[in-house]
Protein backbone atom coordinates (compact mmCIF):
# COMPACT_ATOMS: atom_id res chain seq x y z
CA UNK A 1 0.00 0.00 0.00
CA UNK A 2 1.53 3.32 -0.93
CA UNK A 3 -0.56 6.03 0.03
CA UNK A 4 -2.43 8.79 -1.56
CA UNK A 5 -0.14 10.98 -1.37
CA UNK A 6 2.73 9.02 -2.52
CA UNK A 7 3.95 8.79 -6.60
CA UNK A 8 4.04 5.61 -8.41
CA UNK A 9 7.69 4.61 -9.08
CA UNK A 10 8.58 5.50 -12.78
CA UNK A 11 10.05 2.15 -13.83
CA UNK A 12 10.01 3.25 -17.74
CA UNK A 13 13.47 4.34 -17.49
CA UNK A 14 14.76 0.62 -16.76
CA UNK A 15 15.61 -1.81 -18.87
CA UNK A 16 14.21 -5.19 -18.73
CA UNK A 17 16.40 -8.43 -19.26
CA UNK A 18 17.35 -9.35 -22.87
CA UNK A 19 18.37 -7.60 -25.78
CA UNK A 20 18.13 -4.25 -26.31
CA UNK A 21 15.49 -2.92 -28.18
CA UNK A 22 16.40 -1.42 -31.32
CA UNK A 23 14.48 1.92 -29.46
CA UNK A 24 17.25 2.16 -26.99
CA UNK A 25 20.07 0.92 -28.93
CA UNK A 26 20.39 2.81 -32.38
CA UNK A 27 20.79 6.35 -30.86
CA UNK A 28 23.53 4.85 -28.73
CA UNK A 29 25.39 3.11 -31.69
CA UNK A 30 25.55 6.58 -32.84
CA UNK A 31 27.83 7.51 -30.51
CA UNK A 32 30.86 4.73 -31.70
CA UNK A 33 33.42 5.59 -33.92
CA UNK A 34 32.84 6.60 -37.69
CA UNK A 35 35.86 6.66 -40.13
CA UNK A 36 37.54 5.91 -42.95
CA UNK A 37 39.12 2.97 -41.69
CA UNK A 38 36.15 1.24 -40.67
CA UNK A 39 34.10 -0.46 -43.82
CA UNK A 40 31.06 -1.81 -42.02
CA UNK A 41 30.68 -0.14 -38.41
CA UNK A 42 28.68 -0.82 -35.77
CA UNK A 43 24.44 -0.70 -36.61
CA UNK A 44 21.54 -2.41 -35.07
CA UNK A 45 21.39 -5.61 -37.09
CA UNK A 46 25.19 -6.18 -37.75
CA UNK A 47 26.85 -8.48 -35.81
CA UNK A 48 30.25 -7.45 -36.71
CA UNK A 49 32.78 -4.56 -37.89
CA UNK A 50 35.04 -5.07 -40.89
CA UNK A 51 38.03 -2.34 -40.86
CA UNK A 52 41.35 -2.17 -42.58
CA UNK A 53 44.61 -4.17 -41.14
CA UNK A 54 47.86 -4.88 -41.05
CA UNK A 55 50.30 -7.74 -41.55
CA UNK A 56 50.83 -7.72 -38.13
CA UNK A 57 48.33 -7.40 -35.50
CA UNK A 58 48.51 -7.48 -31.62
CA UNK A 59 45.56 -8.99 -29.62
CA UNK A 60 44.34 -8.29 -26.25
CA UNK A 61 41.02 -8.64 -23.98
CA UNK A 62 40.58 -7.43 -20.38
CA UNK A 63 37.59 -7.06 -18.16
CA UNK A 64 36.12 -4.09 -16.47
CA UNK A 65 34.70 -5.54 -13.38
CA UNK A 66 36.22 -3.87 -10.11
CA UNK A 67 33.97 -0.52 -10.73
CA UNK A 68 31.10 1.45 -12.24
CA UNK A 69 33.00 4.64 -11.92
CA UNK A 70 35.11 6.00 -14.62
CA UNK A 71 34.56 2.81 -16.56
CA UNK A 72 35.83 3.87 -19.98
CA UNK A 73 38.92 5.65 -18.64
CA UNK A 74 39.74 1.44 -17.64
CA UNK A 75 38.57 -0.09 -20.35
CA UNK A 76 40.76 2.14 -22.83
CA UNK A 77 43.41 2.05 -20.51
CA UNK A 78 43.92 -1.43 -19.09
CA UNK A 79 43.56 -2.83 -23.12
CA UNK A 80 45.40 -0.27 -24.87
CA UNK A 81 48.19 -0.45 -22.56
CA UNK A 82 48.72 -4.14 -23.11
CA UNK A 83 49.35 -3.36 -27.11
CA UNK A 84 51.52 -0.40 -26.19
CA UNK A 85 53.79 -2.52 -24.42
CA UNK A 86 54.18 -5.39 -27.07
CA UNK A 87 55.16 -2.63 -29.00
CA UNK A 88 52.21 -1.80 -30.96
CA UNK A 89 49.55 0.98 -32.06
CA UNK A 90 45.88 0.05 -30.89
CA UNK A 91 43.61 1.14 -33.23
CA UNK A 92 40.36 -1.02 -33.24
CA UNK A 93 38.50 -1.54 -29.72
CA UNK A 94 35.48 -3.40 -29.50
CA UNK A 95 33.14 -4.12 -25.79
CA UNK A 96 30.92 -6.69 -24.65
CA UNK A 97 28.65 -4.49 -21.91
CA UNK A 98 26.78 -6.93 -19.52
CA UNK A 99 24.21 -4.61 -17.61
CA UNK A 100 22.44 -5.87 -14.35
CA UNK A 101 18.23 -6.03 -14.78
CA UNK A 102 17.04 -2.65 -13.61
CA UNK A 103 19.83 -0.38 -15.27
CA UNK A 104 19.03 2.60 -16.13
CA UNK A 105 18.35 4.06 -19.89
CA UNK A 106 20.40 6.93 -18.50
CA UNK A 107 23.07 5.35 -17.03
CA UNK A 108 23.41 3.11 -20.07
CA UNK A 109 24.01 6.50 -22.19
CA UNK A 110 26.25 7.83 -19.99
CA UNK A 111 28.73 4.40 -20.03
CA UNK A 112 28.13 4.71 -24.00
CA UNK A 113 28.97 8.67 -23.96
CA UNK A 114 32.00 7.99 -21.10
CA UNK A 115 33.72 4.78 -23.98
CA UNK A 116 33.01 7.13 -26.85
CA UNK A 117 34.89 10.37 -25.06
CA UNK A 118 38.03 8.05 -23.90
CA UNK A 119 38.33 6.52 -26.70
CA UNK A 120 38.21 9.78 -28.90
CA UNK A 121 40.80 11.06 -26.54
CA UNK A 122 42.92 8.06 -26.86
CA UNK A 123 43.14 7.95 -30.72
CA UNK A 124 41.22 4.73 -31.04
CA UNK A 125 38.11 3.72 -32.73
CA UNK A 126 35.83 1.66 -31.37
CA UNK A 127 33.80 -0.19 -34.10
CA UNK A 128 31.14 -2.04 -31.32
CA UNK A 129 30.59 -5.24 -29.65
CA UNK A 130 27.10 -6.24 -28.02
CA UNK A 131 25.14 -4.91 -25.12
CA UNK A 132 22.99 -6.53 -23.10
CA UNK A 133 20.43 -6.97 -19.89
CA UNK A 134 21.07 -10.19 -18.07
CA UNK A 135 20.47 -11.73 -14.05
CA UNK A 136 24.31 -13.26 -14.54
CA UNK A 137 25.46 -9.86 -13.25
CA UNK A 138 24.74 -7.54 -10.32
CA UNK A 139 26.74 -4.40 -11.64
CA UNK A 140 28.06 -3.04 -14.85
CA UNK A 141 30.40 -5.24 -16.68
CA UNK A 142 32.18 -4.29 -19.61
CA UNK A 143 34.63 -6.46 -21.48
CA UNK A 144 37.19 -4.64 -23.87
CA UNK A 145 38.63 -6.74 -26.69
CA UNK A 146 41.72 -4.00 -28.44
CA UNK A 147 43.61 -4.96 -32.12
CA UNK A 148 46.73 -2.81 -32.33
CA UNK A 149 49.09 -2.68 -35.61
CA UNK A 150 52.57 -3.91 -35.08
CA UNK A 151 55.41 -2.48 -37.55
CA UNK A 152 58.36 -3.46 -35.43
CA UNK A 153 59.64 -6.52 -33.49
CA UNK A 154 57.21 -7.22 -30.18
CA UNK A 155 58.51 -5.57 -27.36
CA UNK A 156 57.62 -8.58 -24.88
CA UNK A 157 58.74 -9.27 -21.37
CA UNK A 158 61.69 -11.91 -22.22
CA UNK A 159 63.93 -9.61 -24.25
CA UNK A 160 65.66 -7.64 -21.11
CA UNK A 161 69.44 -8.44 -21.61
CA UNK A 162 72.57 -7.71 -19.20
CA UNK A 163 73.75 -3.86 -19.01
CA UNK A 164 70.28 -3.01 -20.22
CA UNK A 165 68.91 -0.02 -18.40
CA UNK A 166 65.91 -0.32 -17.00
CA UNK A 167 63.20 3.23 -17.63
CA UNK A 168 60.47 4.15 -15.78
CA UNK A 169 57.50 6.93 -16.53
CA UNK A 170 55.31 8.98 -14.29
CA UNK A 171 55.43 7.68 -11.34
CA UNK A 172 55.02 4.82 -8.94
CA UNK A 173 51.74 4.25 -7.16
CA UNK A 174 49.83 6.29 -9.70
CA UNK A 175 46.43 4.29 -10.03
CA UNK A 176 46.69 3.16 -6.21
CA UNK A 177 47.29 6.99 -4.78
CA UNK A 178 43.66 7.65 -6.78
CA UNK A 179 42.03 4.94 -5.53
CA UNK A 180 43.29 5.62 -1.74
CA UNK A 181 41.66 8.81 -1.97
CA UNK A 182 38.57 7.68 -3.55
CA UNK A 183 38.05 5.47 -0.81
CA UNK A 184 38.74 7.14 1.80
CA UNK A 185 38.31 10.85 0.78
CA UNK A 186 38.24 12.47 4.45
CA UNK A 187 40.88 11.08 6.07
CA UNK A 188 43.00 11.52 2.31
CA UNK A 189 42.10 15.19 2.25
CA UNK A 190 42.76 16.01 5.98
CA UNK A 191 46.22 14.36 5.60
CA UNK A 192 47.11 16.00 1.91
CA UNK A 193 44.61 19.26 1.81
CA UNK A 194 42.23 20.56 0.06
CA UNK A 195 44.23 20.80 -3.18
CA UNK A 196 46.61 18.36 -3.04
CA UNK A 197 43.47 15.92 -2.37
CA UNK A 198 41.68 17.08 -5.49
CA UNK A 199 44.85 16.52 -7.38
CA UNK A 200 45.59 13.12 -6.52
CA UNK A 201 42.19 12.25 -7.22
CA UNK A 202 42.32 13.48 -10.98
CA UNK A 203 45.74 11.15 -11.31
CA UNK A 204 43.36 8.96 -12.83
CA UNK A 205 42.95 11.37 -15.80
CA UNK A 206 45.91 13.84 -15.27
CA UNK A 207 48.40 11.94 -16.36
CA UNK A 208 45.95 9.52 -16.69
CA UNK A 209 46.21 5.37 -16.54
CA UNK A 210 47.07 5.23 -19.85
CA UNK A 211 50.14 4.68 -21.97
CA UNK A 212 49.61 5.21 -25.57
CA UNK A 213 51.03 8.91 -25.50
CA UNK A 214 54.58 7.03 -24.72
CA UNK A 215 53.90 4.25 -27.26
CA UNK A 216 53.41 7.13 -29.95
CA UNK A 217 57.04 9.34 -28.37
CA UNK A 218 58.76 6.14 -28.40
CA UNK A 219 57.98 4.91 -31.74
CA UNK A 220 61.11 3.34 -33.60
CA UNK A 221 63.52 3.03 -30.59
CA UNK A 222 64.63 -0.24 -30.41
CA UNK A 223 63.54 -1.38 -26.91
CA UNK A 224 64.43 -4.83 -25.39
CA UNK A 225 61.60 -5.30 -23.08
CA UNK A 226 58.80 -3.50 -21.64
CA UNK A 227 55.89 -3.86 -19.23
CA UNK A 228 52.85 -1.94 -18.05
CA UNK A 229 53.06 -2.95 -13.99
CA UNK A 230 49.66 -3.22 -12.65
CA UNK A 231 48.41 -4.94 -9.51
CA UNK A 232 51.47 -5.36 -7.36
CA UNK A 233 52.96 -1.93 -8.70
CA UNK A 234 55.82 -1.43 -9.81
CA UNK A 235 58.04 -4.12 -7.73
CA UNK A 236 55.91 -6.99 -9.16
CA UNK A 237 56.57 -5.84 -12.78
CA UNK A 238 60.41 -5.52 -12.32
CA UNK A 239 59.83 -9.04 -10.61
CA UNK A 240 58.05 -10.48 -13.91
CA UNK A 241 60.17 -8.73 -16.36
CA UNK A 242 63.35 -10.41 -15.07
CA UNK A 243 61.95 -13.74 -14.20
CA UNK A 244 60.74 -13.66 -17.86
CA UNK A 245 64.07 -12.69 -19.14
CA UNK A 246 65.82 -14.82 -16.98
CA UNK A 247 67.97 -11.97 -15.63
CA UNK A 248 68.95 -10.31 -12.74
CA UNK A 249 68.12 -6.00 -11.84
CA UNK A 250 69.59 -3.71 -9.65
CA UNK A 251 67.02 -1.11 -8.87
CA UNK A 252 68.07 2.78 -6.85
CA UNK A 253 65.73 3.81 -4.93
CA UNK A 254 66.61 7.53 -5.24
CA UNK A 255 66.15 7.13 -9.09
CA UNK A 256 62.82 5.69 -8.56
CA UNK A 257 59.83 8.27 -9.59
CA UNK A 258 57.71 8.89 -6.80
CA UNK A 259 55.31 11.90 -5.63
CA UNK A 260 55.37 13.23 -2.08
CA UNK A 261 51.22 13.13 -2.16
CA UNK A 262 51.60 8.47 -2.63
CA UNK A 263 54.33 8.71 -0.11
CA UNK A 264 52.31 10.62 2.47
CA UNK A 265 49.35 8.40 1.83
CA UNK A 266 51.60 5.37 2.23
CA UNK A 267 53.14 6.43 5.61
CA UNK A 268 49.28 6.85 6.58
CA UNK A 269 48.09 3.10 5.68
CA UNK A 270 51.61 1.72 6.41
CA UNK A 271 51.92 0.64 2.93
CA UNK A 272 55.09 0.22 0.69
CA UNK A 273 54.44 3.14 -2.59
CA UNK A 274 56.86 -0.13 -5.17
CA UNK A 275 53.95 -2.84 -4.23
CA UNK A 276 50.72 -0.36 -5.10
CA UNK A 277 48.68 -0.23 -8.14
CA UNK A 278 50.62 1.44 -10.78
CA UNK A 279 48.61 1.37 -13.58
CA UNK A 280 49.69 4.58 -15.94
CA UNK A 281 53.42 3.40 -15.61
CA UNK A 282 55.58 2.05 -18.20
CA UNK A 283 58.54 0.22 -17.72
CA UNK A 284 61.07 -0.81 -20.16
CA UNK A 285 64.67 -1.42 -20.84
CA UNK A 286 66.78 -0.18 -23.98
CA UNK A 287 70.83 -0.28 -24.16
CA UNK A 288 72.03 2.69 -22.64
CA UNK A 289 72.26 5.34 -25.22
CA UNK A 290 68.65 4.26 -26.62
CA UNK A 291 67.41 4.89 -22.43
CA UNK A 292 68.72 7.97 -22.66
CA UNK A 293 67.07 8.86 -25.79
CA UNK A 294 63.84 7.44 -24.67
CA UNK A 295 64.05 9.99 -21.87
CA UNK A 296 64.89 12.70 -23.20
CA UNK A 297 61.80 12.11 -25.71
CA UNK A 298 59.53 11.55 -22.95
CA UNK A 299 60.59 14.72 -20.53
CA UNK A 300 60.25 16.57 -24.13
CA UNK A 301 56.66 15.59 -24.43
CA UNK A 302 55.92 16.19 -20.50
CA UNK A 303 55.91 12.55 -19.55
CA UNK A 304 58.26 11.97 -16.52
CA UNK A 305 60.75 9.52 -16.95
CA UNK A 306 63.83 8.14 -15.05
CA UNK A 307 67.02 5.52 -15.58
CA UNK A 308 65.91 3.71 -12.05
CA UNK A 309 68.43 0.23 -12.81
CA UNK A 310 70.34 -1.58 -14.45
CA UNK A 311 69.91 -5.53 -15.46
CA UNK A 312 72.12 -7.99 -14.15
CA UNK A 313 73.79 -10.93 -15.57
CA UNK A 314 72.73 -13.18 -11.88
CA UNK A 315 69.25 -14.30 -12.79
CA UNK A 316 68.31 -15.00 -9.06
CA UNK A 317 69.18 -11.68 -8.03
CA UNK A 318 66.60 -8.69 -8.01
CA UNK A 319 67.90 -6.65 -5.75
CA UNK A 320 67.31 -2.82 -4.27
CA UNK A 321 69.74 -0.55 -3.40
CA UNK A 322 68.95 2.12 -0.98
CA UNK A 323 71.12 4.27 1.33
CA UNK A 324 74.52 2.79 0.15
CA UNK A 325 72.61 -1.07 1.46
CA UNK A 326 71.74 -3.25 -1.34
CA UNK A 327 68.77 -5.15 -0.07
CA UNK A 328 66.71 -7.74 -2.23
CA UNK A 329 63.37 -5.99 -3.92
CA UNK A 330 60.18 -6.48 -2.34
CA UNK A 331 58.01 -8.51 -3.46
CA UNK A 332 54.28 -8.83 -3.23
CA UNK A 333 51.84 -11.36 -4.01
CA UNK A 334 48.72 -8.93 -3.76
CA UNK A 335 48.66 -5.50 -4.23
CA UNK A 336 49.17 -2.64 -1.44
CA UNK A 337 46.10 -1.45 -1.36
CA UNK A 338 44.15 -4.76 -0.71
CA UNK A 339 45.87 -4.29 2.74
CA UNK A 340 44.06 -1.64 3.60
CA UNK A 341 41.06 -3.76 3.72
CA UNK A 342 42.17 -5.85 6.32
CA UNK A 343 43.33 -2.79 8.40
CA UNK A 344 39.81 -1.69 9.02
Amino acid sequence: YMGYNQPMKDNSDRLEEGKLTTEDLAPLLQLTSRNAQIEVGAAVGEDAAVVEGAKTVVITADPITFTEENIGIYTVAVNCNDVVAMGGEPRYLTTTLLLPVGTTKKKLRSLFKDLAETSRNAGILWVGGHTEVTSAVNRIVVSGHTVGFLSGKPTTTAGARPDDCIVMTKWAGLEGSTIITKTYPQRSAKLLGDDSFEEVTNWIRDPGICIIEEGRILKGLDLTSAHDPTEGGIATGIHELATRSAVGAEIYWDKILLREETTLLCREWNLDPLGLLSSGVFIFTAPEQTALEACQRLQSGNIPASIIGRITSRADSVSLVRDNRKTPLPSFKRDEFLRIIHQQ
